[in-house]
């Protein structure tokens, strides 16, 4: 399986990003194509023209369809963003990631994690 740089929250605790000091940035990805830094600083218009104009990697890559989907989630585009993290999940390919907490995951999981955190989120605001 290859390893995908980290990818950025998806809302949750399941953040992913470098685990060293020093500014986030895309491991095995152009800089900048995954908008990590833009999504750090929570420049969300910036993070979403850098996934969505960047043509360095593939439109249905797993890690950049995750961060999108942190982006229309932060933005009030819940909609929108389900929709890209059940692409991700779908991706006929996935790699792992670095989380956050130093644990490691694959796409696949951090999709299907975003997914289900935002039910919970639905199901606790509906009570």
């Amino acid at each position: 399986m290859k390893r995908l740089a980290p990818i950025a929250s998806a809302t949750f605790a399941f953040c992913a990003c470098t685990t060293t000091p020093g500014p986030i940035v895309e491991r095995g990805y152009p800089t900048g194509s995954l908008g990590l830094a833009a999504i750090e600083r929570a420049d969300w218009a910036t993070a979403e023209r850098l996934l969505t104009e960047d043509r360095s990697i593939a439109k249905d890559d797993p890690a950049r369809l995750i961060n999108l989907g942190r982006v229309y989630m932060a933005t009030g585009r819940s909609d929108q963003a389900i929709a890209v993290w059940r692409q991700a999940l779908a991706a006929d390919r996935h790699g792992e990631v670095e989380l956050l907490s130093g644990r490691t995951s694959t796409t696949d999981q951090v999709a299907r994690d975003a997914i289900a955190g935002y039910e919970r989120l639905l199901r606790t605001a509906s009570r």
